[in-house]
């Protein structure tokens, strides 16, 4: 009997083989038309993310708000502690309504001290119910994964001090670092806990490390040890995690194999990426490819979109443990064209007629 496209998914996740190879795009980046149902039915499934925890803050006040300067809307936001006051101004991008950091919280080690004050009388609780209703709402058309925060070492470089930040912390200030370091990985140990006793089986590391900012050094000295502790946790429970690598993966691709993580998602192919998918499931036998279709590729030709994507299949896809995906933002007028180029490779590559 054929799989549905939720059991398509979570059976390659599972390191099983599917009857089709699944096919995959971020719910929210898919536009709700005739083209993007008629292309689900001919088997594209969806990824919706829920957040599974909520995080409390004692002795701190936080105030947000709204200021126009030179014309533009500047979202801030001020978090006032014992140990002092934090600042972040940020912009909404205009595309995807990203949101962009104008001035870190921490912009030097000055702001250390507030910035483990807040880490360390912040602590989080179980939040399922969104998740739930999610899971519920998303039926047998995907999967929603339950969300915590990234790796903490990229959760302070992306959302508190920046790439500088980081490299100032690391290379000058390293007591002082690690010790905001351990703060925040407090916090993310607590969100483990609570992933492994959520009902979401599939656990999102939205991670975005790079070989590009993050080196085989400081993976194997922040990164890797936090990934072993986290999956002690989770592996027990039965939890998969899958971890985001969108990036440069070549210089990482020996420390990723080290690691106990099952599935590399959004791993983004040449001329994306620096790293082929074959490459990448002969450096990580027992690990399960999910690929990020190369946003570039989609203002090509349907023939040539359909002629890259068959030509990825053959090189990538004998020996399973792939996904088919689509994990980042790309141009919506080139959406209809480009998903029916590569379900059409698909059945081409499987013996389906499409």
């Amino acid at each position: 009997m054929p799989m549905n496209r939720r059991e398509r998914l979570l059976t390659v996740l599972h390191g099983g083989v599917a009857d089709r190879i699944p096919w995959n795009c971020y719910a929210w980046l898919v536009p709700q038309n005739e083209a993007s149902r008629r292309l689900q039915e001919k088997g594209l499934s969806l990824m919706g993310t829920r957040r599974i925890f909520r995080e409390v803050v004692s002795g701190v006040s936080v105030r947000e708000e709204t200021v126009l300067e030179g014309g533009e809307t500047i979202y801030r936001t001020v978090i006032e502690t014992p140990a002092g006051t934090l600042t972040q101004r940020a912009i909404r991008e205009k595309g995807y309504g990203s949101l962009w950091i104008r001035e870190y919280f921490i912009k030097g080690v000055q702001d250390y001290p507030a910035a483990e004050y807040l880490f360390t009388h912040t602590h989080c609780e179980p939040d399922y119910a969104p998740w739930v209703e999610a899971d519920r709402e998303m039926g047998e058309a995907g999967i929603v994964v339950g969300e915590i925060m990234p790796v903490p070492i990229m959760t302070l470089m992306v959302n508190w001090m920046g790439v500088e930040g980081l490299a100032e912390g690391i290379y000058e200030h390293t007591a002082d670092f690690e010790a905001l370091l351990d703060a925040l990985t407090v916090l993310y140990m607590q969100q483990m806990q609570i992933a492994a006793e959520s009902p979401a089986e599939i656990i999102w590391f939205g991670d975005n490390v790079t070989g590009t900012i993050i080196s085989p050094r400081l993976f194997e000295r922040y990164i890797a040890p936090t990934y072993a502790r986290a999956l002690e946790v989770l592996r027990p429970a039965g939890k998969i995690p899958i971890a985001h690598y969108d990036g440069s993966n070549r210089p990482l691709m020996k420390c990723l194999a080290r690691t106990a993580l099952p599935v590399i998602e959004a791993f983004t192919p040449p001329p994306g990426g620096d790293l082929s998918v074959a490459e990448a499931k002969a450096a990580w036998p027992e690990k399960v490819v999910w690929v990020n279709f190369p946003a570039g590729m989609f203002l090509e030709d349907e023939e040539v979109i359909f002629n890259y994507t068959l030509g990825l299949l053959e090189e990538s896809a004998p020996g399973g443990r792939l996904v088919m995906g689509c994990t980042e933002d790309f141009p919506f007028e080139h959406f209809e064209k480009t998903f029916t180029a590569i379900g059409r490779a698909l059945a081409a590559y499987e013996g389906r007629e499409w």
